[in-house]
């Protein structure tokens, strides 16, 4: 961390509270240094040693916490050190009388109040007035499946609503002392340590997560990870490559995307690699990247990648590599170099496995392993870019149109690619209610860049200014930097890898070159001139055991009735179920 930087300073009772242990978990996760203060501390001299080398600092406290520090101070000011915070955040407004007095206090309204909570559901509104901090978020309205902690209701001309409801103000903004304070009614922090099952909702958890995150990516943007782009993909599962699949029309889906400006990847099963269209196959090629192919298993099986035995799965990477190689060698069509889990279904394994089979990435709706595998996965992980949890390989995640523009944009306030889910019903109406949700899409406050699934995949990584560095928090195997300045450009890449044994090597630009391995991060120093860019990949031993799967004929005669009854279901379902 390079010095003259911000520092988050907590101010916390003697002990630290739970909501202390989970602010300082979310300050770790987005790399933010920190400092704690205990309110005794606070009544101190020595205060700005706790900020020195740090050009400025923000307070993080709860009101309870608050209003003790003002009762000790014998003037209305505030206390110096406090004075010369950049901004102070303040949390957890019981509805009772020491923080109604401080409410009043720090906002100026002598009737200011704190109501109990509202009414479920709730609506919340988003200010699009301050897009700095809302980022992708501003200006929606927001249904939550649960009423807010408590709702402040505050008179004031000066006062920002940032997350609004009918009654009053959840996240507001307003300065006191000449000191920007903003204040979130939730009375707890969520803790990002918690298990996940399934993806992050925003509607059934959003007091205690989306004000705090809000904040410190804006309070901190100086020492937080930021993405350099938004990278956008639609991922359709399934369809072989013919004219038509169900509800979808390839002539459709290329209008739309010269019409919309997307890029669709088709999450392809191997086992169809013999079972294309010529045309269909040429329309992919001169698509000019709107149209691409990745790895959606091999067979498609059940629960096919949700094996334990690693020499199973490395038999499936590796018939379905030959078969997707072959498909290249019939057709000339290439194919990214992404797993898509078919069912979403995943073990701890399989993600070792996609590693030593040089995969770069999976990309997946499920975020928990399946079947008997210890969950592992944590709330944090679904707040990073990309889940590392298992063999330290990047599984990014995705999410269908239903779970609604306030996730996405959740998402994208955290920094994570915008992956779209789907299947061919998607194109019901020849896309109408995709092209709906798309310009919804294109409506938010971020800079979307729609791309090939490989492509979108590489270009997600965190970047900091650090000096004259810049700092590059690799997480896919492959990364590209690309450099549009006019000056040349070094840069750190740092890649997390536990097992330093199973790296191979660094290339960059297709050369190996040297690299360090530090506290459990793979280390490379890059030169990128301008104009230039640096395509960064690891490479690992790929283990001996495992060669292209040979099964039995009536494994194949499974497989294959299967897929066959799959299609029967997807091109003729629709038409059944809508004479019914």
């Amino acid at each position: 961390m390079a010095k003259g930087t911000s520092i988050a300073l907590l101010l916390r009772g003697s002990a630290p509270s739970t909501n202390d242990r989970n602010l300082t978990e979310i300050l770790d996760l987005f790399e933010i240094p920190w400092t704690a203060l205990t309110v005794d501390e606070a009544r101190g001299d020595n205060i700005a040693a706790l900020t020195a080398g740090h050009q400025q600092f923000s307070v993080l406290t709860s009101a309870a916490c608050l209003g003790e520090v003002l009762q000790c101070n014998k003037t209305e000011a505030l206390p110096t050190w406090l004075a010369a915070a950049n901004s102070v955040f303040v949390y957890g407004f019981q509805a009772a009388d020491p923080c109604r007095s401080l409410l009043r206090q720090i906002t100026g309204d002598p009737e200011a109040e704190i109501r109990g909570s509202g009414q479920c559901p709730t609506t919340v509104s988003v200010t699009d007035s301050f897009p700095e901090m809302c980022g992708p978020m501003s200006g929606l309205q927001i249904q939550l499946e649960r009423g807010a902690d408590t709702t402040l209701a505050v008179r004031n001309s000066n006062l920002q609503s940032i997350v609004g409801v009918r009654e009053g103000h959840l996240f507001a903004e307003f300065i006191y002392s000449g000191v920007r304070f903003f204040a979130d009614s939730s009375l707890t922090i969520v803790d990002i340590r918690d298990r996940a099952a399934s993806y992050f909702d925003v509607k059934k958890c959003f007091a205690g997560a989306v004000p705090i995150v809000m904040y410190l990516k804006w309070a901190f943007r100086d020492v937080c990870l930021t993405s350099v782009e938004t990278s956008a993909c639609l991922i359709i599962d399934d369809p072989p490559l013919w004219p038509r699949y169900g509800l979808l029309d390839f002539d459709d889906l290329l209008q739309l995307a010269d019409k919309l400006a997307f890029a669709t990847t088709i999450a392809f099963i191997p086992w169809n690699w013999r079972r294309t269209n010529r045309d269909t196959v040429a329309a992919f090629r001169e698509s000019s990247g709107k149209l691409s192919v990745c790895v959606h298993g091999c067979d498609h099986t059940g629960g096919e990648f949700a094996a334990r035995s690693p020499e199973l799965l490395d038999r499936k990477l590796k018939t379905a590599r030959t078969r997707m190689q072959a498909l290249r060698q019939n057709t000339a069509l290439d194919h990214e170099n992404v797993m898509v889990f078919p069912q979403g279904a995943f073990s701890p394994e399989a993600a070792s496995a996609l590693k030593r089979n040089g995969f770069i990435a999976a990309v997946n709706t499920e975020v928990a392993p399946a079947n008997d595998a210890l969950n592992e996965t944590t709330l944090a992980d679904l707040w990073s870019v990309a889940i590392v949890r298992y063999g330290s390989f990047p599984i990014f995640t995705r999410r269908y149109i239903d779970h609604g523009i306030e996730n996405f944009a959740f998402d994208g306030l955290l920094g994570k690619p915008c992956f779209i889910a789907g299947h061919h019903d998607l194109l019901r109406g020849r896309g109408s209610e995709l092209a709906t949700f798309l310009r919804l899409l294109a409506s938010l406050q971020w800079k979307l860049c729609w791309r090939p699934l490989e492509d979108a995949v590489r270009r997600s990584y965190g970047i900091r200014s650090d000096g004259d560095t810049i700092l590059v928090r690799m997480l896919a195997e492959r990364l590209l930097f690309e450099n549009g300045g006019a000056t040349k450009r070094r840069i750190c890449v740092m890649k997390r890898e536990p097992q330093a044994a199973a790296l191979k090597g660094v290339e960059v630009n297709q050369g190996l070159v040297a690299h360090e391995y530090i506290d459990g991060y793979v280390r490379v120093m890059v030169d990128v001139p301008p104009g230039g860019s640096a395509d960064i990949r690891c490479i690992y031993r790929e283990q001996l055991h495992g060669s292209p799967a040979s099964e039995s004929i009536r494994y194949r005669f499974g497989v294959a009735i299967r897929r066959y009854l799959s299609e029967l279901r997807d091109n003729y379902g629709h038409l059944l179920r809508s004479r019914a």
